[in-house]
C-alpha cells in the first residue's frame, strides 16, 4: 500500500526522511533533491555538481536526503515523469526496512541527444510502502550507513573479476578489428600490385630489354611490399611477422632490381 502526503509529512517530522523539505512532499511521493553525480571512480570521493550524459552514458546520483527506515517500512526510488519524457532511465534498489543511508540511484541517457544534469533540478522521487507487520530481519548489508558513495563497496572483490573480464574482451575485440583492417588493406595492396604489374608488362611487350621489364617489376613488387609493412605498423603492432615479412620482401626486390639495373 502506497502511503499518502500526510504520512510523508510525518516521516519528515520524525526524521525517517532526514534533511527533508515539506514542500517536496507530493500526493504519494517525495521529490528528492539532487546532491552529487558519480560518473566514474575518479569522481567517487567528492562527486560532481553537474555532468553531461551523451546517448548511452550513465551516472550514479546521490540525494541530499537520507532515509532511516523503521522495521515496518520500505521505499522505492522512481523517476520523475518529466525526466522520463526527457529520455532518462532510472535504476535503483528497493530500500529495505531498517536501512539507514543516503539515497542513491543510477540514471542512463536512452535518448539520441546529450542531456545536461545539475544539482538545481530533481530527477527522482521516493514512494513508501508499509509492511503488513514489522520484519524481524531488518537490513544490515554492505550498503548500510552509506552516507558517502562507496561504489561497489564490499562487492568489489566478488564482481571485480567480471569487470576485468569485460575489459579483456573489449581489448580482444579491438585487436580483432585491427587485424581485419590490416588484412583488408594488405589485400588491397596485393590487388593493386597485381594490376600494376599486368599493366606494366602489357605496355612493355615491345620493349627491347627484358632486364628493364624485370627491374621495373621487382621495384613495383618491392614498393607494394613496403606499403603492406607500413600498413601493418599501426594496425598490427604486436605481430612482428606482419611487418618483418613485407619489409624483407621489399629489401630483396630492391636489391635484385638494383643488381640487374647496374649489371
Amino acid at each position: 500500500m502506497l502511503l499518502s502526503h500526510q504520512s510523508i509529512l510525518g516521516y519528515i517530522d520524525s526524521n525517517v526522511i532526514e534533511e527533508g523539505r515539506k514542500e517536496n512532499a507530493g500526493p504519494v511521493s517525495y521529490d528528492l533533491t539532487t546532491q552529487r553525480f558519480f560518473t566514474d571512480s575518479s569522481s567517487y570521493s567528492a562527486g560532481l555538481t553537474s555532468c553531461t550524459l551523451n546517448p548511452g552514458d550513465s551516472t550514479f546520483v546521490s540525494s541530499v536526503e537520507r532515509i532511516n527506515l523503521p522495521t515496518d517500512l520500505a521505499c522505492r526510488v522512481l523517476i520523475k515523469n518529466s525526466r522520463l519524457r526527457q529520455g532518462l532511465r532510472l535504476d535503483a534498489p528497493l530500500y529495505f526496512p531498517g536501512h539507514k543511508t543516503r539515497v542513491y540511484f543510477r540514471v542512463t541517457n536512452v535518448s539520441s541527444d546529450a542531456i545536461v544534469l545539475d544539482t538545481t533540478r530533481g530527477i527522482a522521487q521516493l514512494t513508501f510502502e508499509r509492511l503488513d507487520e514489522p520484519t524481524d530481519t531488518p537490513y544490515e548489508g554492505t550498503f548500510s550507513d552509506e552516507f558517502s558513495f562507496k561504489g561497489m563497496g564490499d562487492y568489489e572483490s566478488l564482481f571485480g573479476n567480471d569487470l576485468k573480464k569485460l575489459e579483456n574482451k573489449a581489448s580482444e575485440i579491438e585487436g580483432i578489428e585491427k587485424r581485419i583492417y590490416g588484412n583488408v588493406m594488405t589485400l588491397m595492396a596485393i590487388f593493386a600490385a597485381v594490376f600494376t604489374l599486368v599493366n606494366i608488362n602489357m605496355e612493355s611487350q615491345a620493349a627491347a630489354s627484358v632486364s628493364l621489364v624485370i627491374t621495373v617489376n621487382l621495384a613495383t613488387v618491392g614498393s607494394f611490399a613496403l606499403l603492406a609493412g607500413l600498413i601493418a605498423l599501426p594496425l598490427r603492432p604486436k605481430e612482428r611477422y606482419a611487418k618483418v615479412v613485407p619489409w624483407a620482401i621489399a629489401i630483396v626486390c630492391y636489391a635484385v632490381a638494383a643488381f640487374i639495373a647496374l649489371r
